[in-house]
C-alpha cells in the first residue's frame, strides 16, 4: 500500500513538473501593452540573447527556409493616451519572442481599431496581434 502511494505520488510530481516546463508566460510591457506567449510542444527552448535579431514575417510564403513554429503570441496594446501602431509593437513582440526561444515572427493578425474619445480629451486607438513565434533553421 505505502509503495503504491510513492509511485502514485511520483507521478503526480512528474505531470505536474512537465506542465509548468510547458506553461507559456506574459510580458507587461513599459507602454501598457501585454503580450502572452503560449507554447506549441512540449519542448521548451532556451531565450536568445537580448540582442539577437528577430525575422518579421508577413506570410508563410516569405519565409525562406525550413522552420516550425514553436508557440502562438497574442499582443495587446489599450492605446490610452497615445496612437499605436505596427512599428510601435515590434520591440515588444520581438522580446518576447526572444524570451521563447524563437528567431522569427509571422504576423498572422493585425487589428488597428480606429481613435474614439474617452473621457473627455482622453483618447485611445487600440491595437491587436496575433502572432506565430517561429525557429528558422539557419
Amino acid at each position: 500500500m505505502l509503495l503504491n502511494r510513492r509511485i502514485y505520488c511520483t507521478v503526480i510530481v512528474v505531470v505536474l513538473l512537465s506542465a509548468c516546463a510547458s506553461a507559456g508566460f506574459t510580458l507587461i510591457c513599459s507602454s501598457g501593452s501585454t503580450a502572452r506567449f503560449t507554447p506549441i510542444g512540449s519542448t521548451a527552448l532556451s531565450p536568445l540573447p537580448p540582442n539577437s535579431p528577430v525575422n518579421i514575417y508577413y506570410s508563410e510564403k516569405e519565409v525562406n527556409a525550413p522552420f516550425r513554429v514553436i508557440g502562438n503570441i497574442s499582443y495587446r496594446a489599450p492605446g490610452v493616451y497615445q496612437t499605436f501602431s505596427l512599428p510601435d509593437a515590434v520591440p515588444d513582440l520581438e522580446d518576447i519572442a526572444r524570451k521563447a526561444g524563437a528567431n522569427g515572427i509571422i504576423i498572422d493578425e493585425l487589428v488597428l481599431s480606429e481613435s474614439e474619445a474617452i473621457a473627455g480629451s482622453n483618447y485611445r486607438t487600440p491595437l491587436r496581434a496575433e502572432v506565430r513565434a517561429i525557429l528558422v533553421e539557419q
